[in-house]
């Protein structure tokens, strides 16, 4: 047995090997054999994860996290063609899918679970969305990319807890920061700027093509070794996360991305006023101040009430404009809500911004830097009520059994989303996949709540009931909530 597996990987390397010999003028073939080299010295990896073993998954999450977000090669900013390192990190999907797939016999279940039924629902329509797509094979190509992420986010869930979940961040995240922050005293990049990036040159943008997603894989970094070094007890340990916690902070700032880090930490405090008791005043507070910004600005102007030097001070380029503009984020919003105003119902298509913003001559760009305006604009109306389903039954276990890793980085991604496109991009990103899993979790917090809820009743007749204001908190063996 283990001479025919030699002999068919072997061989199957030396085929590759021949490709790009056969076909001279497609560059994008001369990432085949390293493909082919990578899943065979995967392959006992691939074997521990069909076994559903924990550190598996640790080790796979992380790898698709670094190998989604990780760039090393320079091309237009608007290049969506397919090369090498697409081809690679289209056969990392479809192995992580692939495991996804064969543990369905023993995560399955989750699909009929809310959270992970109506991400089933959503990733349906971005499929059937190509139909009306101006570019349909891009559009499939992306939705086979958030299918097969699902799949491997469900499976994750199964095996992983909340530490090891932290773990996989702080490695995946770790692989990007670390090497974008010994370069910086020589190099923002490890390779040169994109033509058409609106990345600066002085912002450091690392192993990534831009300084937003190094931004965002740096808060994640931040944020799972901040929650380590919360859990860790000795000395050593916890002075040695204190220093990546650092590490992972001057990163995000050498980005001068302001976003992630300023989302990051509005969770957090959100998932702290919730948990000690103030979760009725979290969201009057919220829309009061979110609502009193757009009030402001839409009767007056943040120029009329705020002095221009006030507004410099939080700007990258010295000019208040960038501020009350939103980086001209503004100009880019209006552009999308009127493309969204004539097909509301079903959208352009997933993907579908590689050709609808052709017609923005400000800059380059390829998605509507707005999660929500996004997923009006791709998938309409009923793809957004999908969306949002998601995101409300996920909100739901928040407020039912807060769990901290969980719900701050769900929280994260939907406050992320009011600038950015977060994890409805037009490929999926790492932070796409770390979503999936967390998809994943809600819906086995869903399940159990469902059978506290059904053991509750069962023993109805031998236990008192408890008080209608408390049943939603302490029925369900959540002791946490409230303290």
């Amino acid at each position: 047995m283990g001479k025919n597996v030699a002999f068919l990987t072997t061989l199957a390397f030396v085929l590759s090997m021949l490709v790009p010999v056969l076909y001279p003028d497609q560059d994008s073939l001369l990432g085949v054999p390293f493909a082919v080299l990578i899943l065979i010295w995967a392959m006992p990896l691939m074997l521990a994860l069909m076994r559903g073993e924990p550190w598996a998954f640790v080790i796979a999450l992380a790898l698709l996290m670094f190998l989604t977000d990780a760039s090393f090669r320079t091309r237009s900013w608007a290049d969506k063609s397919v090369d090498a390192q697409v081809l690679f990190k289209g056969a990392v999907w479809v192995g992580c899918g692939l495991v996804g797939v064969i543990r369905m016999s023993r995560a399955g279940w989750l699909l009929a679970r809310p959270p992970a039924l109506f991400g089933l629902l959503f990733i349906c329509l971005l499929f059937v969305s190509a139909l009306w797509s101006p570019l349909p094979s891009y559009t499939m190509v992306s939705a086979l990319a958030y299918a097969l992420m699902f799949l491997f986010g469900l499976a994750a869930a199964e095996v992983l807890d909340e530490r090891r979940l932290l773990y996989a961040l702080a490695l995946g995240a770790g692989l990007i920061v670390l090497p974008s922050l010994a370069i910086a005293p020589f190099a923002m990049g490890l390779t040169p700027p994109s033509p058409g990036s609106t990345g600066t040159a002085d912002r450091l943008r690392g192993l990534t093509d831009h300084p937003i997603p190094l931004a965002e894989i740096g808060v994640l970094f931040t944020f799972a070794v901040a929650m380590l070094w919360h859990q860790a007890r000795s000395f050593g340990p916890r002075l040695g996360l204190a220093i990546l916690v650092v590490m992972g902070a001057v990163t995000v700032y050498l980005t001068q991305s302001r976003t992630p880090p300023l989302a990051m930490i509005a969770a957090a405090l959100a998932f702290l006023a919730y948990r000690r008791g103030g979760g009725l005043l979290l969201v009057p507070t919220v829309t009061l101040c979110l609502g009193s910004v757009f009030l402001v600005e839409s009767m007056g102007g943040l120029a009329n009430v705020l002095p221009g030097d006030v507004l410099e001070v939080f700007s990258r380029s010295g000019s208040s404009k960038e501020v009350l503009t939103f980086s001209g984020r503004m100009d880019i919003w209006s552009n999308v809500i009127d493309h969204i105003s004539r097909a509301p119902v079903l959208g352009y298509g997933h993907a579908a911004g590689m050709a609808l913003f052709k017609s923005f001559v400000r800059w380059k760009i390829t998605h509507a830097h707005n999660m929500y305006l996004q997923s009006l604009l791709y998938t309409g109306v009923i793809g957004f009520t999908l969306l949002m389903g998601v995101f409300l039954c996920q909100l739901r276990m928040f407020a039912a059994h807060p769990s901290p890793v969980r719900d701050i980085l769900v929280l994260y991604i939907l406050l992320k989303g009011l600038t950015e496109q977060s994890v409805l991009s037009n490929l999926p990103s790492g932070t796409v996949a770390v979503w999936m899993v967390t998809v994943g979790m809600a819906a086995m917090a869903w399940r159990r709540q469902a059978a506290a809820a059904t053991s509750i009743d069962t023993d109805a007749g031998t236990a008192p009931a408890l008080p209608a204001s408390t049943a939603p908190f302490r029925g369900y063996g959540d002791r946490s909530h409230g303290r």
